[in-house]
């Protein structure tokens, strides 16, 4: 029998919004609203603007939320979540001065999407725009009444294309002007709110001047900072809420670094003296360091928005240099700037046989496919090799060839026009891929890839659950298994279907992760082992450090794993 060890929540409070200013006319108290996100749930919270006192403080069950302040003398605000924990978030909560109290409002007449921005309307509604349906809705207090006014997108709709709907400001014809996103640069509609109806604008029409209501509030919410009148103040909001582990990797020097969803931290690891430490938040960027990688003493990463590349030096003192967005030779870590050719979402990373660093890509928002990037440590230089159909979702690589997996998701918003995910041969030297092929029928992605020492073979994981073995030389599947419990879904990767992570042991062995489940791929006999049952679900990423040691991502948690338990005497 192994053991687990819990070695805590490497990340904590990395992912911070708000700055949203109402008055409470009880107390007589101006409040600066804030929030703290994470995957596990969030904190709503106020700051006294006088004393900079914490006077507020609620827990949302939602991963990520936003606030709208209602424009009357009421002092009340509306919470709507733009995710669920595991869930679409689309549910209405208010707070108000009187009461003290969160209290729900419940859902509008539909299902399967998430709030994504509001507005009130001079109507006394509150206009909520949805995704990925692209719908209007609104939900009228005075009579606790939700109404659903369809997706506002024109025409054509496409099955299966991700919209968005934002909702802008109410113009004096009682239109509820909208942005449509999907494919850029979108569209612009009015809702007519008395005749229900719908129009194209050719352009989008100017926004209606906002009339100054109380004092003039400049908030920082990551630096726990404001500044009213001039003046400067800062309060003390100590972080609750960890994030969840989407990057882990072992360096070359022993220790384990990874990263959290959407926080920009990255974190590390030391075996020897037992130490998890948050490092820090990089210097650039907003949304999430993606994953890491060791490569000749240093730490390779990548993050969304915008694909950006970077390395950490864990030699040197942690020097972000956030003012130049880590964009000096001194920053540590410092960005050498975006992979370009439209990448977006730069998932996984392996070493290739040419010493390049070769990264598994998402294209940008509307547009299909992704690409291959490659990046070489040497002379620092960028190559990308563009999938005009899919994205590249995984990645490795042995002495011979890249291997990749590819999913048929592209940017949010594009047109998808293929339906299963591939593996394919990238040859390095040719810069071509030999071969591919759809391991699983009807899957959609393959979606983690790792080799055996022992047999050569190519092991991958599916959206639907299912694992195969591929052999090189060949070209051909030589075995597909089915797990008993799918991957785990981590909103922000993004994707709807779990990720199945896999690793090569050191024993030659295949080992992974499920939602539920930590097993093995035993290559000699072809059988599933499924090995002790882990103390926290929804695990996600392993990587093996010491031999027979591994580390896995379990919501928030670092969890330690060995294969053989050390026996105590006394």
């Amino acid at each position: 029998m192994g053991i687990f060890y819990d070695l805590g929540r490497p990340v904590i409070g990395g992912w911070m919004g708000g700055g949203w200013v109402s008055h409470d006319p009880i107390r007589h108290k101006d409040l600066i609203w804030g929030g703290e996100f994470g995957q596990e749930g969030s904190i709503l919270f106020a700051v006294d603007v006088d004393s900079g006192d914490i006077v507020e403080q609620y827990w949302i069950g939602a991963r990520e939320f936003s606030v709208t302040v209602q424009p009357d003398e009421s002092g009340k605000i509306w919470i709507y979540n733009y995710h669920g924990l595991y869930q679409p978030g689309n549910i209405l909560q208010s707070w108000s001065p009187e009461t003290r109290k969160v209290i729900s409002h419940g859902f509008p007449p539909l299902s399967g999407q998430r709030f994504v921005s509001a507005l009130w309307g001079d109507d006394d509604k509150l206009y909520l725009g949805t995704h990925p349906f692209g719908h209007l809705v609104s939900f009228d207090p005075e009579h606790d009444q939700w109404a659903d006014h369809g997706c506002q997108a024109p025409a054509p709709i496409i099955p299966d294309q991700q919209i968005w709907c934002h909702p802008q400001f109410m113009n004096e014809e009682g239109e509820i002007i909208c942005s449509i996103a999907r494919t850029r640069p979108g569209h612009t509609i009015g809702y007519n709110t008395k005749t229900n109806k719908t129009r194209g604008l050719a352009q989008a029409p100017e926004r209606p001047k906002e009339k100054a209501n109380g004092r003039q509030i400049e908030v920082d919410i990551y630096a726990n900072a404001y500044s009213v009148g001039g003046e400067h103040k800062t309060f003390d909001y100590q972080p609750q809420v960890a994030t969840d582990i989407c990057g882990l990797n072992k360096g070359t020097d022993g220790r384990i670094y990874g990263s959290t969803i959407i926080s920009m931290h990255i974190f590390s690891f030391d075996p020897a003296s037992r130490q998890l430490s948050d490092l820090g938040r990089v210097g650039w960027g907003s949304g999430e360091v993606y994953d890491v990688i060791g490569y000749n003493g240093k730490v390779y990463m990548g993050s969304y928005t915008g694909a950006y590349w970077g390395v950490y030096d864990p030699e040197e003192p942690w020097r972000p240099m956030s003012a130049v967005g880590g964009e000096d030779e001194q920053a540590n870590p410092r960005t050498f700037g975006r992979l370009g050719q439209d990448m977006n979402r730069p998932f996984e990373y392996t070493v290739g046989p040419d010493a390049c660093i070769y990264i598994a890509c998402r294209a940008n928002y509307g547009l299909p496919g992704g690409g291959l990037g490659s990046f070489n440590p040497a002379t620092e230089e960028f190559r990308v090799f563009r999938d005009d159909k899919q994205s590249v979702q995984c990645i490795t690589a042995d002495h011979r060839y890249v291997y990749g997996g590819t999913s048929k998701s592209g940017g949010r918003g594009c047109i998808e026009t293929t339906k299963e995910g591939k593996l394919f041969i990238f040859d390095t030297k040719s810069h071509t891929r030999l071969y591919a092929c759809i391991p699983v029928m009807n899957a959609a992605a393959v979606t983690s890839l790792a080799i055996s020492r022992t047999t050569g073979l190519v092991y991958g994981s599916t959206s639907t659950g299912h694992l195969f073995s591929f052999d090189v030389d060949e070209r051909q599947i030589v075995d597909t298994w089915r797990l008993r419990s799918m991957g785990t879904p981590l909103m922000g990767v993004p994707e709807t279907y779990g990720i199945i992570h896999l690793t090569g042991g050191s024993d030659g062995h295949i080992y992974g992760v499920s939602r539920t489940d930590v097993f093995k791929i035993d290559v000699i006999t072809k059988c599933i082992v499924y090995l002790d049952k882990p103390p926290i679900p929804d695990l996600y990423q392993i990587v093996e450090g010491a031999p027979g040691i591994f580390y896995i991502g379990a919501r928030g948690h670092l969890l330690e794993y060995h294969l053989k338990g050390t026996p105590h005497f006394r």
